[in-house]
């Protein structure tokens, strides 16, 4: 299957992907700031903000994934952490651009990470790809993502973008955090509870990142389950699975003050369509929400 060549493979997804789908391939590398070796994956040195790369990474390499960029809730946005947000993104894509120029490396296919943030928040309307960039932090820093990302397409490189909905893995990401007020026996949803969550289950994410690259599947790509639900639906859902005993509201004043304009990535939402990947032939393995939380439930 060739040689795979992982930035920002150290995060939930890129640790899953390597665990589920790294043995599909001859060979999978990391881009890292501390090079060496974890277990039979070789890590090369890397430093996107300097430009700095190893060469010999991308030494007969066939595919590159870039999932690489400072975490969107990491942190409070401050201005300054806004910033290292888009230019974190912005830098990966560079210093790989760069790499690519200088060593001449031609892969058959680079998939880039984006986020269905570039919708913005759009009530009951469908989204497909097609669809324009919100408003907001989230659709600006998206929009600025995917545009460092088609220089690589503007090189000549075959380049897939995959806009990553709310992934859902009892390793990290949003569901630990989810799940977190069932402990007194309570699901909670956000603000009136209306806003649509684009949610994939991470099995699913990782296997249609794998069928992006193998199939080739140029172009841009919704990373989201068919069946999205609203924040409401999602805190019944959770209660019903993980049991609980009722499902309150976190008013969305209250989250204002928490987590200042950071409250977007729960108020607002999208109900992105997963249709194009259907009709190109991929089979999602959870499409029902209640589905995809048991499967989670019994690991």
């Amino acid at each position: 299957m060739g040689t795979v060549l992982l930035a920002g493979g150290t995060g939930l997804i890129g640790r899953q992907w390597m665990k589920s789908e790294g043995h599909l391939f001859d060979e999978v590398r990391l881009l890292s700031r501390s090079p060496g070796r974890v277990g039979q994956v070789r890590k090369y040195a890397w430093d996107p903000v300097s430009g700095y790369y190893d060469p010999a990474a991308f030494e007969g390499v066939d595919y590159i994934i870039n999932l690489a960029g400072a975490g969107i809730a990491d942190e409070r946005w401050t201005e300054r952490r806004k910033r290292l947000i888009v230019s974190s993104r912005e830098a990966s894509v560079r210093t790989i651009l760069k790499a690519l120029d200088e060593t001449g490396t031609k892969p058959a296919m680079i998939l880039a990470a984006s986020a269905t943030g570039f919708y913005g928040d759009r009530g009951e309307e469908w989204v497909n790809e097609e669809a324009p960039t919100g408003r907001g932090f989230l659709a600006t820093t998206t929009q600025a993502w995917e545009k460092a990302s088609m220089s690589l397409k503007d090189a000549g490189h075959p380049l897939a973008v995959l806009r990553i909905g709310i992934v859902l893995s009892k390793k990290g990401g949003a569901l630990p955090k989810l799940m977190m007020p069932l402990k007194v026996g309570v699901a909670s949803y956000f603000g009136n509870g209306r806003q649509y969550v684009p949610w994939i289950h991470i099995g699913d994410l990782c296997r249609l990142m794998t069928w992006i690259l193998q199939d080739q599947k140029a172009g841009i790509w919704n990373g989201v389950a068919p069946e999205p639900v609203t924040s409401k639906q999602m805190a019944l859902s959770l209660k019903n699975i993980f049991g609980g005993w009722m499902v309150t509201p976190v008013p969305a004043p209250a989250l204002h003050l928490l987590l200042g304009e950071m409250s977007d990535t729960v108020l607002t939402g999208a109900r992105v369509s997963a249709e194009k990947a259907l009709k190109a032939g991929y089979e999602f393995q959870y499409s029902d929400l209640e589905e995809a939380l048991l499967e989670l439930k019994s690991r």
